[in-house]
């Protein structure tokens, strides 16, 4: 289970919450060391990074982590929540490589995860209420 979350929207910062489930199907404990990472919304980056997270997973169950991430992409935002007007929904994707193991065993392992973001995932009446405020950013 993945999930991205948008915590909050101003004209100058806009905080995610992506939250990632690691499914540890093993008879061994794994231990997950890094993550990098990129999300996007529909064509826009909207981060890229790596985190460090040095967790141990016990065998045969789940671990969730949650990475918080700032951004400031108001100017691009237009065209993507015009997308969500139309459709509805807005898609997002995440990419990268989880990095397990221990300091002599290491795995690496490719992420590709895409969802959709619906109209009450997003706090559709905060960005109306701006795009009053701000008509020129053209959404």
């Amino acid at each position: 289970m993945e999930s991205l979350q948008l915590l909050r929207v101003s004209p100058f910062e806009q905080r995610f919450k992506l939250t990632m489930a690691i499914n540890n199907k093993s008879s061994q404990e794994l231990f997950v060391r890094r993550l990098n990472y990129k999300v996007m919304l529909s064509d826009l980056e909207i981060t890229s990074g790596e985190e460090l997270i040095w967790k141990a997973v016990p065998a045969f169950s789940t671990q969730e982590i949650e990475i918080f991430f700032s951004t400031n992409i108001w100017e691009q935002l237009g065209p993507v929540f015009a997308i969500v007007r139309e459709s509805g929904q807005l898609n997002y994707y995440l990419t990268g490589e989880l990095n397990t193991g221990s300091l002599l065993y290491q795995q690496v392992s490719d992420i590709h995860y895409t969802s959709t973001l619906t109209q009450d995932q997003l706090p559709m009446k905060k960005l109306n209420k701006l795009q009053k405020l701000m008509p020129n950013l053209g959404f």
